[in-house]
C-alpha cells in the first residue's frame, strides 16, 4: 500500500509557523508516521493537486493501493482529486458544521466527508459528533495522535518527584519571563499612583457635579419662556465662563480643567475620556512595547524547583483560557512561595501576548506564587527536560479537539489538572488528574465568520480549577504515594490510549475495512 500524507505547515516551516491556523496538524502528522510506515510505503506530498494524483496513477500502474491522509480540517481537505482522499482531523465540539456560508459549500463539513466516505478523528465525541449528521454507519474512526512510545527514554529515567529537585530547562532559542525577576517591576502596580488617581478621580466628579447643577439651573427658566429663556440661556454661560476659574480653584488647575466650557466634537470625545482611576498611572492602557534586548529570542535558561505547574498553549488561542489558569494559580498560591506555574506558549508573534499577561498580573492582589511565561520552540531533549522538572501538567481549556501537550505530559508519569469533557472525556479521570468541574455554554465553531450560535463549549468552574491547584499541591508535598499512583496509573492509562501498537492495530483495520469504500 502507498499512503500519501499532507499537512499545511511542514517540518522546514513548523519552527517559525507557531501558531499560524492549523499548526498542530503538522505534529499530528509527525506523530502518525511511524504507525503508517508500519503498514506501506509513506511519502510526503507538499502540494497535493499538483502531486497526489500523480502518485495515485503511478500505484495503480504498479497494482498498488494508494490512499492520500489529509492532515487537515475538512473545510481545507482537497476534493477534486482521483485519489481516494481521508481527511484526518481534531474537534473540540459537540456538533460538527452542517451549513455552509459566504457561499462556500466546503464550508458545510457533512459535503465534504459525504464526498470522501471516510474520516479519521481523534476522539469518541467527534465520531459521535458526526454520525449524528451523516449517518450511523458512516465510516469514521478515532485514533489519538501515538505519542506515548515516544517517551520511552524519558520514562527510563524517570525519578520520584522530590521537593528539592532543581532542573535547569535550557532554550536554544527563546524568551524567559520571571515574576522573580526585578526587570518585570515595572509591570507592577504602584499603590500610591493608583490612590491619587482615585482621589483626582473623586474631585474631578465632585467639580463636574458642581457645574452641571449651576448649568442646569441657568437653563431652567429656558424651559418656561422661549424668548427670556433664550437670553437667560446665554446670560448663565457668560457667567460659568466668567466665574468658572473662580469655581473651580486649585482643583481646576491641579486637575488639568479647563478655564471655560468648550463643545468638544463627538469624535474627539474618545481620546478626553478620564482615565481608569483603578489603572495604576505609569501602565499604558494598550500595553507596552517589547524591549528588543529583553524581548527578543536569544538563548536563555530558566531553574525550575519546588511544585511546578505547567501548560503548553497557543496564547491567541481563546479556547486555551489561560486568565483562568493564571489567576486561579495566583488565588490558590497567593501566600506559597515555592509553588511555580510554566506557560509554555507557542506563536511567533509572542511579544503582544507575553504583554497582556504581564499587565494581567500587574492587577491582581499580591502573590508570593512564581510564575514564568516561557516563549521558544522545544523539542527533543530540551522538551523532556520540561517535562521532567513538572509535577503537574494543567489544562483549562473550553474544549479539545485530543491536546497532544496533555496526552504527552501523561504518557511521561506527570498527573493532571484538567476538565472532564471533549476529547478528554476519553482519558482523563480521578485516577490520573484532579478534575475540574464545567459546565455547556453556547458557542459559535470556531473558524465560523458570523458567530453563530450552532453549538456547545465548556466554561470552566474558576472555584473548582482553585481547588484543584491547591489538591494536587498538597498530594504532591503530603501524600507522596498518592502522587506515585496517580503517576503510574497516567502512563498505563496512554499507553492504552495512545500508543503506536495500538493505533497500528486500529488504523490497519480501519484501512482494510474502508478498501471497497475507496474504490
Amino acid at each position: 500500500m502507498r499512503i500519501l500524507v499532507y499537512s499545511q505547515v511542514n517540518a522546514a516551516q513548523i519552527a517559525h509557523s507557531l501558531g499560524v491556523p492549523e499548526y498542530s496538524y503538522y505534529f499530528v502528522l509527525r506523530d502518525f508516521l511511524p504507525v503508517l510506515r508500519q503498514l506501506g510505503e509513506v511519502m510526503v506530498v507538499e502540494v497535493p493537486e499538483l502531486e497526489v494524483d500523480k502518485l495515485y496513477d503511478e500505484a495503480t500502474r504498479q497494482g498498488k493501493r494508494c490512499v492520500f491522509l489529509a492532515f487537515s480540517p475538512p473545510h481545507k481537505t482537497p476534493l477534486s482529486l482521483r485519489c481516494p482522499t481521508i481527511p484526518v482531523f481534531a474537534w473540540e465540539f459537540d456538533s460538527i458544521p452542517d451549513e455552509h456560508w459566504l457561499g462556500e459549500q466546503h464550508q458545510d463539513w457533512s459535503h465534504v466527508l459525504r464526498h470522501c466516505r471516510q474520516a479519521i478523528t481523534h476522539s469518541g465525541l467527534t465520531v459521535e459528533a458526526t454520525r449524528k449528521v451523516v449517518g450511523q454507519a458512516f465510516p469514521i474512526i478515532s485514533i489519538p495522535s501515538p505519542v506515548w512510545d515516544k517517551y520511552q527514554t524519558a520514562r527510563s529515567q524517570h525519578k520520584a518527584w522530590d521537593a528539592s529537585m532543581s532542573v535547569r530547562i535550557t532554550i536554544k532559542s527563546g524568551v524567559v519571563l520571571d515574576t522573580q525577576d526585578v526587570a518585570l517591576e515595572p509591570y507592577m502596580p504602584d499603590l500610591d499612583a493608583v490612590g491619587n488617581a482615585v482621589k483626582a478621580a473623586r474631585e474631578r466628579e465632585q467639580v463636574q457635579q458642581t457645574l452641571a447643577s449651576v448649568q442646569a439651573a441657568a437653563e431652567e427658566p429656558c424651559r418656561r419662556q422661549s424668548l427670556w429663556g433664550i437670553t437667560r440661556r446665554y446670560l448663565g454661560e457668560w457667567y460659568l465662563r466668567a466665574v468658572r476659574e473662580h469655581l473651580l480653584g486649585g482643583a481646576a488647575r491641579s486637575h488639568g480643567v479647563g478655564s471655560a466650557l468648550e463643545v468638544v466634537p463627538e469624535q474627539q470625545q474618545e481620546n478626553m475620556q478620564p482615565r481608569n482611576p483603578v489603572e495604576p498611572q505609569h501602565l499604558p492602557r494598550h500595553g507596552l512595547a517589547p524591549q528588543p534586548s529583553e524581548w527578543e529570542l536569544h538563548a536563555c535558561h530558566v531553574d525550575l524547583s519546588g511544585v511546578v505547574f505547567t501548560t503548553l498553549f497557543n496564547p491567541y488561542d481563546g479556547r486555551k483560557n489561560w486568565v483562568d489558569m493564571l489567576t486561579a494559580f495566583c488565588a490558590a498560591f497567593k501566600d506559597v512561595s515555592d509553588a511555580t506555574l510554566v506557560f509554555k506558549l507557542g506563536h511567533h508573534e509572542y511579544q503582544t501576548a507575553l504583554n497582556d499577561m504581564l499587565m494581567c498580573m500587574a492587577r491582581m492582589p499580591p502573590f508570593q506564587c512564581r510564575v514564568i511565561l516561557l516563549q521558544g520552540y522545544m523539542e527533543g531533549v530540551e522538551f523532556e527536560r520540561l517535562i521532567a522538572a513538572s509535577t503537574f501538567v494543567v489544562n483549562a481549556s473550553h474544549g479539545e479537539g485530543q491536546c497532544l501537550p496533555l496526552m504527552e505530559f501523561l504518557s511521561c508519569g506527570k498527573p493532571a489538572i484538567a476538565p472532564m469533557h471533549s476529547a478528554m472525556l476519553d482519558y482523563i479521570d480521578e485516577q490520573i488528574a484532579f478534575v475540574v468541574d464545567s459546565w455547556l455554554d453556547a458557542s459559535a465553531w470556531s473558524h465560523d465568520p458570523r458567530l453563530a450560535y450552532r453549538t456547545c463549549r465548556h466554561q470552566i468552574n474558576w472555584a473548582s480549577l482553585v481547588q484543584a491547584y491547591s489538591d494536587a499541591y498538597s498530594c504532591a508535598v503530603h501524600d507522596p504515594e498518592r502522587y506515585a499512583t496517580m503517576s503510574a496509573a497516567a502512563i498505563e492509562r496512554m499507553r492504552n490510549h495512545c500508543s503506536i501498537g495500538v493505533a497500528a492495530a486500529r488504523m490497519k483495520a480501519f484501512l482494510n475495512t474502508t478498501d471497497s469504500v475507496s474504490q
